[in-house]
Order: C-alpha cells, then structure tokens, then sequence
C-alpha cells in the first residue's frame, strides 16, 4: 500500500512546487515599472569661441535640473571636466552658471527659459573655436533626452 501513496505525493509536491514558482514569476511580472522617459523635448543651442554654451528649452514640459547630467563635446571630443547641474561654480567653468544651471535658482528648467555655462580656458579643453563643432547631451536619470549641436560663431 505504501508503494501506492507514492506517485499521489509526488505529484501533490510537483503541483506545489509549480504553482509557487508561477507565483513568484507572477508577483515580480507585476512588480516591474520600466523607466519611463521624459515627453519630447526641444533644446536650442549656441556655443561662441570663448566658451560659453547657452540652451534654451524650446519646446515640451518643464525639466527638473536635478535630475540632468550634461555631456559637452568639442569636435567629437569630450571635454576633460564636464558638467554638473545645477552647481554654482565648479572645475573646468568660468564663473557661475546661468538660469537654472545655477545652484541658487529655481531647479525647474521652463520652456523659453535658456541656462548657460563657460568652459574656462585655463583649466578644461578641448576649447570650441569659430567654426568648430560643440555637441551636448542632455540626460534624464540616465536616458538621453535631447542630443544639441552647435556650430561656434
């Protein structure tokens, strides 16, 4: 008779074993929020040979500066000390920061709105010169949001 009870209780422990991993599986499935990225957005740019990058946010909602990071390139090439935002001075950067790109200001980035920072010639480089090529990427908690390049006047 025991050889009987067996196979029930075996099967019984696989039944279980299933429908708690189906449950787990379940439970982490529903659990799971993707990172959503930010609504489209538009960024204008203007770079000029001394160093200075002003953005202007042309179009979508507003951005929450401290949630950016900013990465500057002069002709393909990274710039040695890049940006934080908002900061009130920092490495690499002449002077403050504008708009809200300044520490001390509002932190909410609005459309029409321009922010903008100076690439210190002593301390950072690649510097930009007429005719060169400046790209900045804009990110949100980590995905990019707007991809500005601009030709330096």
């Amino acid at each position: 008779m025991a050889r009987a009870i067996s196979p029930v209780i075996g099967v019984v422990l696989l039944v279980a074993c299933v429908v708690l991993l189906s449950a787990t599986v379940g439970a982490m499935v529903l659990g799971y929020e993707p990172t959503q990225p930010a609504a489209a957005v538009a960024i204008d740019g203007e770079a000029t040979a001394d160093g200075e990058i002003t953005l202007t946010l042309d179009h979508g909602d507003s951005l929450d500066v401290r949630d950016l990071s900013l990465v500057v390139e002069v002709d393909g090439e990274p710039l040695e000390k890049q940006p934080t935002v908002p900061a009130y001075s920092q490495s690499g950067f002449s002077g403050f920061p504008a708009g809200p790109f300044n520490a001390g200001t509002d932190s909410e980035w609005t459309r029409g709105e321009s922010a903008s920072l100076t690439i210190a010639s002593t301390t950072n480089g690649p510097l930009p010169e007429a005719g060169s090529t400046v790209t900045v990427r804009v990110s949100e908690n980590g995905i990019v949001i707007a991809t500005v390049e601009m030709t330096v006047r």
